[in-house]
């Protein structure tokens, strides 16, 4: 018998929760779609609401998920879309068994209710148990790294947490859920390892409660190009100690590809970042950039991300291939938009092609424009923090010619055209 589209969902569901260890092993939590659904919109282009999360893991929806929001889950799991990963599993079903006869069935359905029950309600205590952190005094947390700038970069964490009670204790390197570490809470010192560069906001956690943050800032040696799969890896195919500038233009041409093994065949994305101290505050600045993506992976709906890095949060463009305009999205200071329920065509464009693209912010009011034209506009309220790292996006691979980050004075914080030294 052939496998229902809802068993596949139900396998993605599980493959997701055990790789990404939802709920440390004890169930999904609200956080842990809320971190989905911001990994998949940051990494991939495509935005999931945490209502359409919600409803596929609580199998409330009336209709089956899009197709988008299905390729967008297995692209997370490594595969190139849904029908990619139905091929793979199509053999990982237990046979189906045989109907029971009605009175079996009945008595069959009634002992499984009860043991489901009564598996809810001890479930339900040892959550509320398990959410209860108590803190009686203060709570130490600092760190140092190991090396001045680059990567990979280790930073020493020192905590004390004799003043807290709670089940379990964690340091999460960054926004990323998945990247949560268990510590012991009787020791005083926990090394982690960072392999890309930027300003990472450690957190130290208990139970699920973050009940204390650390500022990590690893300023990259020069442009960091990697290539990966699925976030969830631990490492990235890096580029270190290889050309990948040349003719005024920063790429990873097919023939590097190969060399590092990456595996074309795959849906892959790259990205690129740079991060430093800029002396650039995010309330008045102007930011420029020429852009393209690369003809290395076939795509219905292409798209590529520009983020700049604040010390508060982010501001971000993706743009989309004309007619995939639902998959288009901006991050203004606070405000967020993305095109399934705003009118976001003005981010469609041929990404094949040259883009020039320019955020410009003074005093809070922002403005996109794309190849010299006034797109989207927004004033926000926050305040982001200086800004500090860019980075870019690609599905497959891209193409930078140029970036210049200007000051409120309009002088330069950064440049780069890709000039041979």
């Amino acid at each position: 018998m052939m496998n229902t589209e809802n068993e596949y969902i139900a396998l993605c569901k599980n493959l997701l929760e055990e790789k990404f260890s939802f709920g440390n092993g004890q169930g999904y939590t609200q956080k842990d779609l809320e971190q989905l659904s911001l990994y998949i919109e940051e990494h991939t282009g495509c935005y999931i609401s945490l209502s359409t999360l919600k409803r596929i893991w609580k199998n409330k929806y009336k209709t089956q998920p899009q197709l988008a929001t299905l390729n967008a889950l297995v692209n997370v799991l490594g595969y190139k879309n849904w029908q990619d990963f139905k091929i793979q599993h199509k053999n990982n079903f237990p046979k189906k068994t045989l109907r029971l006869p009605m009175k079996k069935k009945y008595i069959f359905i009634v002992g499984v209710t009860v043991l489901i029950l009564g598996s809810i309600t001890l479930f339900s205590f040892g959550n509320d148990q398990n959410n209860k952190v108590k803190i009686n005094g203060p709570i130490k947390f600092s760190t140092n790294k190991t090396l001045a700038k680059g990567v990979p970069n280790t930073f020493i964490f020192n905590y004390d947490l004799h003043h807290v009670k709670a089940d379990s204790f964690f340091i999460q390197q960054s926004w990323n859920g998945w990247r949560k570490e268990k510590i012991d809470p009787n020791k005083a010192v926990y090394a982690s390892t960072y392999y890309e560069s930027g300003y990472h906001r450690a957190k130290l956690i208990a139970n699920n409660q973050i009940i204390a943050t650390q500022a990590v800032h690893i300023i990259s040696d020069g442009w960091e190009p990697h290539i990966y799969y699925s976030e969830a890896d631990d490492r990235y195919i890096n580029f270190n100690s290889e050309s990948f500038i040349e003719n005024g233009i920063l790429h990873l041409p097919k023939r590097l590809l190969l060399k590092k093994k990456v595996d074309i065949s795959k849906h892959f994305m790259s990205r690129i970042t740079h991060s430093d101290n800029y002396h650039v505050t995010s309330d008045t600045f102007t930011f420029k950039t020429k852009i393209k993506l690369d003809h290395e992976i076939e795509s219905n709906c292409p798209w590529l991300a520009v983020l700049l890095i604040t010390t508060e949060n982010i501001f971000k463009v993706g743009l989309v291939g004309k007619g995939c305009e639902t998959g288009a999205n901006y991050k203004l200071g606070e405000i967020y938009k993305e095109g399934k329920n705003n009118n976001l065509s003005k981010l469609g464009t041929d990404l094949y092609q040259w883009n020039d693209i320019e955020i410009k912010v003074k005093n809070k009011n922002a403005t996109i424009f794309l190849n010299g034209k006034e797109t989207y506009s927004e004033h926000y309220q926050e305040d982001m923090g200086d800004i500090m790292g860019i980075a870019y996006i690609f599905e497959g691979t891209g193409s930078i010619d140029y970036v210049q980050l200007l000051n409120d004075k309009n002088q330069i914080g950064f440049e780069d055209n890709f000039d041979a030294l």
